[in-house]
């Protein structure tokens, strides 16, 4: 594992350096998990006042991922039911490198008591309303294959595959260490059915590309079974015209 010790050492000179200016430094991901390859990034998060953004460095080889949030980013984590599908998982498993004030250690300690009870009922309208949001996709894929535009129906067609997957993942109560993780929560969660339609939409199967985009609708239906009880009567409304066109 002389991969994962490279990538710890790197990770904590580069926190070293960069301390002075920051209110916190934690490493997550794979490399905090002891889960990385060779070819893993080092994932960083550094708490700041202002200037919030991504920066990504090489070091000795390695590809690392400078994340700056401010305080209320990581909270939100925490909140916002499409982020806490990971960054509960992620929080739990974080190593903290730098924490003067102890906040990280505190948000950790949240992390590791949190349960989806906590925003229950907001996580199913969120469900619900990316759902709804999402019939446009199914009307934009059944009309460029009409119209044989192939490029544009699998853009939109991946766009179900990726969201698809977060709507389940809130409304089923998942929790995952990373988005790589998601995918394979999802599939079991879900079930046989789900998951052959995901990998043929997704291109893991052997497919044409009508198939794939069919999966991708399949999918569609496959979600709004579960998230019906959630919407309410003009998002239903929605969501069946969306539906009808799948089928």
């Amino acid at each position: 594992m002389h991969h994962h010790t490279q990538a710890l050492a790197i990770a904590e000179r580069v926190a070293a350096e960069l301390a002075p200016g920051t209110l916190g430094i934690g490493l997550f991901g794979s490399v905090a998990a002891g889960t990385d390859h060779p070819q893993s990034d080092i994932d960083l998060f550094l708490v700041v006042d202002t200037g919030a953004g991504t920066e990504v460095r090489q070091v000795e080889g390695r590809m690392v991922t400078l994340s700056r949030k401010t305080r209320d980013d990581l909270e939100g984590g925490l909140a916002h039911p499409w982020e806490a599908v990971t960054a509960v998982g992620a929080w739990r498993r974080a190593r903290i490198l730098h924490d003067p004030d102890g906040r990280m250690a505190a948000l950790q300690a949240r992390a590791r008591a949190w349960t989806w009870e906590a925003i229950g009922p907001e996580a199913d309208r969120w469900a619900a309303r990316e759902l709804v949001g999402l019939a446009e996709e199914v009307h934009k894929i059944h009309g460029m294959l009409v119209l044989d535009r192939p490029r544009a129906a699998a853009a939109n067609r991946a766009v179900l595959v990726l969201q698809l997957g977060y709507a389940l993942a809130v409304s089923g109560r998942l929790t995952c260490e990373s988005e790589n993780d998601l995918w394979d929560a999802v599939a079991d969660a879900e079930g046989p059915d789900w998951a052959a339609a995901w990998d043929a939409a997704a291109g893991i199967l052997p497919a044409d590309h009508e198939t794939g985009c069919r999966a991708a609708l399949a999918l569609y239906r496959h979600a709004a079974g579960r998230l019906t009880p959630h919407l309410d009567a003009g998002e239903r409304a929605v969501v069946d015209t969306a539906g009808a066109l799948a089928a």
